[in-house]
């Protein structure tokens, strides 16, 4: 028992002994960012090292990573030959001291020896410029002495052609220079100021701020372990641009999916993993839309008697009464500016029914952290069209070329901008909405000049009513014009005035075409087949009828 209990005691002794001997050991973690996931307003960044511990507890040290990091999204993960725990996290801020000296030195002389050379090219183009010069005045003087000469038979015409060919050959080979050292020169200002650049940022703040993660470790088996640490960084992001090639035979297009990518997180992307995430999805060449357009009774207000009023009325009090009804004023103003704000609430709800889409770029990419976009082909796809000719002449004389396409994508197109060509001729820039994969969609490429048409107004009658109705009438008349080698089907939107009064009566008048419709918020639609060459006329007409006692606003 003796022996047990001295055993018992000298066990207790040393637990604590061992306890205090076993502090982790700190590792800087060399590590390098492998993948990045973009979305449209920032980036998970997912970094790796690879170690070889032995057993033991360690801090592993992510070190000098960029400030603006979000510490909430920080997630670490492990795996190896190494049998592991990862027992706790920590991310703190630090403060590096940097003189950058010795770098603004460096600089200051890399800028010097490019002025250096912008000067010798100063001078050689000085002395270029004065042996043009000497030629131009060897081609006068030779102009006014051959005049001279050619009576007596002097030059010949072998002298005649060498010295032609020298000042000639002379004067090509000054512009040839000249234009090489100007290249040279924008070559050698273009590399001054990213290193002008460089000095600034090298001559800013003596301390840096970074953060640094700490990720503690128990290790119970030798081995390799290598821990992955992804975050979440702002000032990043990505938007979709696509190129639509309209084929020869306008029965396909080729559309190219393009992305731009940014990134200013204060690291570069070198070689990375690139996955773009629809986080958030985001119209030139269309023809102008139609508003509505409304027509009412005018009523007029009816206005308040001063017996409305008390009679005797204290000056303070009616300052006081006005004060209240600016105050009332600026009540409803913020009512109003208040009830604006679920409209970004509505955009942010779009792009989160997007997040399960993502397209991975199947090849390493480099972004560097400069703010400028860098474009990557994510996908090209043939879709079929279905083309028509569409004008509104009441607002453009231009006759559009409008295409209908159906997304056969296994994705969704998302918001973005969107250039048209046509062969390889750009016709134009526009907007893309969302389109859902097997949705129809129109694109415009540009307006067609072989196709014309031409809108007027023929006579415009008011007419006061005899039995109780005011009457105004309007008249036009369209021209249409196919200059092209083949016939089409151009179709017309123009409008009625939209009744806001049961009193008021709209309606469309003598037609000279039949219109393929007529919609409720006035637009009127006519589509007219139009042979190789032919010329048509479309005229209509427009009735308002209103009571005669009413006046009428909107017309």
């Amino acid at each position: 028992m003796k022996i047990l209990r001295n055993f018992l005691f000298l066990t207790f002794i040393l637990i604590p002994t061992i306890a205090f001997s076993t502090e982790p050991q700190r590792i800087p973690a060399p590590s390098r960012i492998t993948a990045v996931t973009v979305y449209a307003d920032r980036a998970l960044t997912t970094r790796s090292t690879t170690l070889t511990l032995k057993p033991g507890s360690y801090l592993i040290a992510f070190e000098s990573l960029p400030t603006l990091i979000l510490d909430d999204s920080v997630r670490v993960d492990g795996k190896g030959t190494a049998a592991t725990t990862i027992t706790g996290l920590e991310i703190k801020r630090l403060f590096l001291e940097q003189s950058g000296v010795k770098r603004v030195q460096e600089l200051q002389e890399e800028i010097r020896i490019l002025e250096k050379r912008s000067a010798g090219l100063d001078a050689k183009k000085a002395g270029i410029t004065a042996q043009k010069a000497f030629l131009e005045s060897i081609r006068v003087a030779w102009g006014d002495r051959i005049s001279k000469e050619l009576a007596v038979g002097r030059p010949t015409s072998a002298e005649l052609q060498d010295a032609s060919s020298f000042v000639g050959a002379g004067i090509a080979r000054a512009e040839e220079q000249s234009r090489e050292i100007e290249f040279d020169k924008e070559t050698i200002k273009d590399k001054i100021d990213a290193l002008h650049r460089q000095q600034n940022e090298a001559t800013g703040s003596g301390r840096k701020e970074v953060k640094t993660v700490e990720v503690a470790v128990d290790v119970t088996r030798a081995g390799t372990l290598t821990i992955e640490l992804a975050a979440m960084i702002p000032q990043a992001g990505w938007e979709p641009v696509y190129d639509v090639r309209l084929a020869p035979d306008s029965t396909s297009a080729d559309l190219t999916f393009q992305a731009m990518i940014r990134q200013q997180t204060g690291e570069e992307w070198r070689n990375v993993d690139l996955t773009l995430s629809t986080a958030r999805p985001a119209i030139g060449g269309a023809p102008p839309e139609l508003a509505q357009w409304n027509i009412s009774l005018y009523h007029p207000r009816p206005m308040m008697s001063e017996r409305a009023y008390p009679a005797a009325v204290p000056m303070l009090f009616g300052k006081a009464k006005k004060t209240s009804r600016a105050q009332m004023d600026s009540g409803a103003s913020d009512m109003a500016q208040a009830e604006e704000a679920p409209a970004e609430f509505a955009a942010a709800q779009i792009s989160d029914e997007q997040l399960s889409v993502s397209f991975h770029v199947p090849r390493a990419l480099d972004i560097p952290s400069d703010g400028s976009r860098h474009g990557t082909v994510v996908a090209v796809e043939q879709l079929k069209v279905s083309i028509e000719y569409l004008a509104v002449p009441k607002l453009s004389p231009a006759v559009f070329l409008k295409s209908e396409l159906i997304n056969r994508a296994p994705y969704p197109l998302l918001p973005g901008k969107v250039n048209t060509f046509i062969g390889n001729s750009f016709t134009g820039s526009s907007r893309l909405k969302k389109v859902a994969v097997g949705e129809k969609f129109d694109l415009f490429f540009g307006n067609d000049d072989q196709v014309t048409v031409k809108r007027e107004e023929l006579k415009q009658h008011k007419e006061a009513g005899l039995f109780g109705k005011n009457r105004v009438s309007y008249r036009y008349r369209i021209e249409m014009n196919n200059f092209r080698t083949e016939p089409l089907t151009l179709t017309l939107r123009d409008q009625l005035p939209v009744a806001g009064d049961e009193e008021i009566k709209v309606s469309l008048e003598e037609p000279s075409l039949k219109p393929a419709e007529v919609k409720s918020d006035g637009t009127v639609i006519w589509k007219t087949p139009l042979l190789v060459g032919e010329k048509k006329e479309l005229t209509f007409g427009i009735l308002v009828e209103y009571p005669k006692e009413k006046e009428i606003t909107g017309l």
